[in-house]
């Protein structure tokens, strides 16, 4: 008799979360090394922001970080074992909250876009904040200061969420209509503890 999966720990999200990101970092470290390349090649790095304007730089690093990582976290998530590397390691899946079964990709969808929602506000600010300081008026407008509160706010609210809620659900499982289950192993329920 197969047991209804379980609602995991916060400690066992975080750790899921910890071991993709070590995985975003690694991408992170191959653009960084693709930028050195490029600055050793050409004397320094392109400057995006003057020749295509705070769009066109918002949208490189949209897609060179940003989509790379939505498409990771899309594609592991829709797949058959509906996880990333680190939900599997700790035997986690996402499933449809009502039903506990396997998502439909427009979840996974709408999950993984209001998941990376703050990361993308914050690169968005960034250019608007570089933007500002090169221009002649030396003040930064106010709708900055206020766009980065509201990026670092945002994190902070979705794991203090995942951490109380006793669903264990943040903003992007509300949204999508998700959850994450674990499979009820006994290594899982010893790391819930």
């Amino acid at each position: 008799m197969r047991r209804w999966p379980q609602t995991p720990g916060f400690g066992v999200r975080l750790g899921a979360l910890l071991i993709d990101y070590l995985l975003i970092l690694a991408w992170m470290g191959l653009l960084a090394v693709g930028a050195l390349v490029v600055y050793s090649v050409r004397g320094s790095l392109p400057d995006w922001l003057a020749s295509s304007g705070t769009l066109g730089a918002e949208l490189f690093g949209f897609a060179l970080l940003v989509l790379p990582v939505g498409i990771y976290l899309y594609l592991t998530e829709a797949s058959p074992r509906q996880a990333t590397v680190g939900k599997r390691a700790l035997h986690l899946r996402v499933v449809d909250a009502q039903t506990g079964r396997r998502t439909r990709r427009s979840q996974i969808l709408l999950r993984t876009i209001v998941k990376l929602l703050p990361w993308e506000l914050a690169h968005f600010f960034v250019w608007q904040l570089v933007a500002a300081s090169r221009s002649a008026n030396e003040n930064v407008p106010l709708w900055i200061g206020i766009g980065f509160a509201l990026v670092y706010a945002l994190p902070i609210i979705y794991l203090l969420m995942v951490a109380f809620r006793a669903d264990r659900r943040g903003p992007h499982d509300l949204a999508a209509g998700t959850t994450v289950r674990s499979d009820g192993t006994p290594k899982q329920q010893s790391l819930d503890n």
